[in-house]
């Protein structure tokens, strides 16, 4: 799944229920072979589970039959389990949320016998039969109800555009029980055969191709779905709906992929059919296996929150934003995003689908690996975008949400409900994917490849746990890694390593040393352990660039270089590609960017600079050294490094004194507006990605936060006309110019209701969110709770905010309107309502901070995944809060020198 980054269900009521779906001895079935997750019964009724069911009664396979039409509100489903019961048992526990049971029996040998359901807790069935049932194979049939979602994207969904309703599902991580009573854990993988009646003008698509379609009456028709090879709950998934289909043609192998769009959008729909087949192509090369599943559709959502696609076999759901693009419009960016969300989807086709965690502590097996492939991937795709070179900023964006105390690990414990949605993050993610490069290069990238193949050969159609993935690793490194790879996976935190070169006797040595790195004043956890850190290290020898590679074991070593002469510099993070923190002295700092500069890569003066403004912003180096990079950066020309300059005054902006802001401004123009002039605010027909990012992150950081006039009255005049500009400079004039211009702020406002391009919509909210007028911001808030905009698109007018004040109005609305708007915005996701603490924790005021804490937990701390969130949001409160103590007094005496020009007469 696409984080950053849900299916829906819908049922003909008037019908009745549908008729008995086939026996499910019909589906292959396989046998399932788990480790317990708790405790066998030795009673004949097992306790209620409190977070994994019982083993006493183990799926292999299930047959459903659902009767769904999107114009209803719920849907009817018959479904029948066959399983195998290990003991005597009166009760068997399933998975089942806000599903009404209509009739549930057991079937064996010719026998049946009544089962009593009981919903326990949020999402338990108890299942009880009539007599006790016996050890050996049994069938549970089920006649059932269920809901269709008109807020979450979970579970099953449905959705409305251009008047055309649309039924989806979203099953992963803990949704499949929404829809189906089922075993809704990674482990339960089993065949399935879906069978959907709908109405007959609607497409219906599914993990596999379709066996048969057929008419039942004047208004439905029944489509047959082949039998899925073994699946987790959380792959099953299918959409229903009037789309329009694209065929993307074949993989290189012969197998087809088409493309499922909203009706007429089809032509927005052409990149993806022209590239996808490929992206596939090049994941199979790497694997050195064919794609696992008969066909690939790709299908188009609206509107996803917490998501913005899903791998469900076979069929990969993209949020609209993700996948369609104007044929004449769309940015090189979008896509570049498209490619590498694709590439990620595609590759857990094998890492996840082909072999799936056992449980949620390894999703990051899924998740990590996708993104770590997807850039290999699209690197292959498209070189001139240069996907290797952004493996950093994946790294340095895991590195800064591990500095907070209460990170998780990337293996993290799942010890409740919350902690499976709180496991979907740059953690997981990004961490992982860092992590992953690591190793790669210090084993080699052929030997890392061999042993992937060789994991995936040894599991697939089955499960796997990370010590299995760590094992075949190391068997094709033919040493044990397992302690090395454990120290990254079972602990929260990174490394923060200091690098000293020591010279005395004739021996030049670097003496070493690691320790978990937290923030000045923050409490080191005191079971952090030494990382077992492959680290490769450059440094001067004789005037030119030498290396060493070690594996830092301990929490201090000494290593011996090959020459007598103190080296003059050193860079201990070769290529940036290890996941750790280097911290300097002063002079090591000066000699990097004196001295070492021509003989470092782009991407390892990228992480020589990365440290060094964390450091700066944290006040262990002087601001004013990290700033004297910045012009050096800029040289360097290309997307990475433009935009890495450029968030060290975007970090300073939030400790900056109002009083001070207009010399902060002066300073931005002075420093950036030349560069910012230069690349202008109108795209040009030469534009290359790196064009087009580097012009929105400087004209944004000149033209809005610097309020440079020129670009602002360019933005204002070309947002007369800003629905004809293309892509990738329509948002960003138009946040310009709505701040710039209250006439455009009005007519905007006005208008934004009335557009149907979700995507220009999206751009209209987010440039009123981004008004720093607090008058204009509060009548921009007033869409929030107007029900004519959907809260899922116009909440992005109360989350973004131009300056403290319209901040504080945002806060103030939602507490003024906090019962309305917890009504309509998504809860099942952490990015939705549990997300909102971000707002409150962006105060960074040392004494609002209790009263915020407090409030953030009242109001967000019990929806689902929203404690973690908290605790996470006011660590970053504490964290800004505290850097705006150490830096207000260099940024006062930084500023203090800037001279702003008086007015021209």
């Amino acid at each position: 799944m696409k984080s950053s980054s849900f299916v829906v269900l819908a049922v003909v009521l008037s019908c009745g229920p549908p008729k008995a779906a086939p026996v499910i001895g019909t589906v292959p079935v396989v046998p399932i072979t788990t480790a317990p997750a708790s405790e066998p019964s030795d009673s004949l009724v097992p306790l209620q589970p409190t977070l994994r069911l019982p083993r006493n009664f183990l799926p292999t396979g299930y047959i459903a039959r659902l009767a769904i039409d999107p114009a209803q509100d719920g849907f009817t489903g018959a479904i029948e389990i066959a399983g195998t019961l290990a003991e005597r048992s009166s009760v068997i526990w399933l998975h089942g949320y806000h599903l009404t049971i209509a009739k549930a029996v057991a079937r064996a040998g010719g026998r049946e016998i009544a089962l009593a359901v009981t919903p326990k807790g949020e999402d338990l069935l108890e299942i009880r039969a009539a007599q006790p049932l016996d050890p050996g194979a049994w069938t549970l049939a089920f006649d059932y109800t269920g809901e269709l979602d008109r807020v979450n994207t979970t579970g099953a969904f449905k959705q409305t555009v251009a008047d055309r309703t649309y039924v989806y599902t979203q099953l992963e991580a803990v949704y499949a029980r929404r829809v189906f009573p089922c075993f809704d854990e990674p482990d339960s993988k089993v065949p399935w055969q879906l069978t959907l009646d709908i109405p007959k003008p609607l497409v219906a698509a599914s993990n596999t191709p379709v066996t048969s379609e057929r008419v039942l009456d004047d208004r439905t028709k029944r489509v047959e779905f082949a039998v899925t090879r073994p699946l987790p709950s959380y792959l099953v998934a299918f959409g229903i709906g009037p789309f329009e289909i694209v065929d993307a043609g074949k993989t290189r192998r012969g197998m087809p992929v088409r493309i499922l769009t909203l009706a007429k959008r089809a032509a927005e729909a052409g990149y993806a059919a022209q590239i996808t087949a490929r992206l596939v192509d090049l994941t199979e090369d790497w694997f050195a296996t064919p794609y696992p599943y008969e066909k690939l559709d790709i299908m188009t959502i609206p509107l996803t929150v917490g998501f913005g696609a899903m791998e469900n076999a076979g069929l990969i759901t993209f949020s609209e934003a993700l996948m369609l693009l104007d044929p004449q419009k769309a940015s090189k960016e979008r896509k570049r995003i498209y490619a590498v969300v694709a590439a990620h989807e595609i590759a857990h086709q094998w890492f996840g689908n082909l072999v799936t965690p056992r449980f949620w502590d390894d999703i990051w097996l899924n998740e990590g690996f996708a993104t770590w492939l997807a850039g290999k991937t699209v690197a292959r795709f498209e070189p001139a975008w240069r996907m290797d070179e952004g493996v950093l900023e994946g790294r340095n964006n895991a590195l800064v949400n591990d500095a907070l105390v209460s990170a998780r690990q990337i293996r993290q414990p799942i010890a409740v409900a919350d902690d499976v949605l709180n496991a979907f993050d740059s953690i997981t993610y990004s961490k992982g994917a860092a992590v992953l490069t690591m190793f790669e290069r210090y084993l080699g990238p052929e030997v890392f490849q061999r042993g992937v193949r060789e994991y995936l050969a040894a599991r697939a159609w089955g499960n796997a746990t990370s010590a299995d993935f760590v094992s075949a690793i190391g068997k094709a490194a033919g040493k044990p890694i397992d302690a090395a790879f454990a120290s990254f996976l079972e602990q929260a935190g990174a490394p923060e390593i200091a690098v000293a070169a020591t010279c005395s006797g004739g021996k030049a040595e670097l003496a070493i040393s690691q320790r978990r790195y937290v923030p000045p004043g923050a409490p080191v956890p005191s079971a952090t352990m030494p990382w077992l850190v492959p680290m490769c290290i450059a440094y001067e020898k004789a005037g030119t660039r030498a290396e060493t590679c070690l594996l830092l074991d301990r929490a201090a070593a000494t290593v011996a270089l090959d020459g007598k002469a103190c080296p003059r510099w050193v860079m201990p993070n070769v290529a940036g590609g290890g996941y750790y923190r280097n911290t300097y002295t002063i002079a090591q700092v000066t000699a990097l960017r004196d001295e070492a500069w021509p003989s470092l890569s782009w991407i390892e003066r990228r992480a020589v600079f990365f440290d060094l403004s964390a450091a700066a912003l944290l006040g262990k180096l002087p601001l004013a050294l990290a700033l004297s990079f910045v012009p050096k950066l800029l040289a360097g020309s290309d997307r990475f490094t433009v935009a890495l300059a450029l968030e060290l005054p975007g970090q300073l902006e939030t400790v900056v004194p109002d009083a001070l802001r207009p010399k902060f401004e002066q300073w931005l123009r002075q420093q950036f507006g030349p560069a910012a002039t230069a690349i202008g605010v109108t795209p040009k027909n030469t534009d290359t990605l790196d064009n087009e990012s580097i012009r929105e992150d400087l004209v944004s950081l000149v033209g809005w936060a610097g309020r440079e006039p020129g670009l602002v009255a360019e933005a204002v005049k070309l947002a007369e006309h800003w629905r004809d500009l293309p892509q990738s400079t329509r948002g960003l004039v138009l946040a310009i110019a709505v701040d710039a211009s209250p006439a455009l702020f009005a007519k905007i406002l006005a208008d934004v209701g009335s557009e149907r391009d979700r995507t220009r919509r999206s751009e209209m909210y987010k440039a009123l969110g981004q008004v720093r007028d607090v008058g204009r911001k509060q009548a921009a808030l007033a869409l929030v709770t107007d029900t004519r905009h959907d809260i899922r698109e116009s909440m992005f007018v109360m989350r973004t905010s131009g300056s403290e004040a319209t901040l504080a109005a945002s806060q103030q609305y939602f507490r003024t309107h906090q019962a309305a708007i917890v009504a309509r915005i998504p809860k099942t996701q952490t990015s939705g309502l549990a997300g909102l603490a971000w707002m409150f924790a962006a105060t960074c005021k040392a004494d609002q901070r209790d009263a915020m804490a407090d409030y953030m937990m009242k109001a967000f701390g019990t929806v689902p995944g929203g404690a973690r969130v908290v605790r996470q949001a006011i660590e970053g409160m504490d964290h800004c809060i505290a850097k705006r103590r150490l830096l207000e007094p260099e940024v006062r005496a930084w500023l203090g020198g800037v001279r702003i020009p008086k007015p021209k007469p």
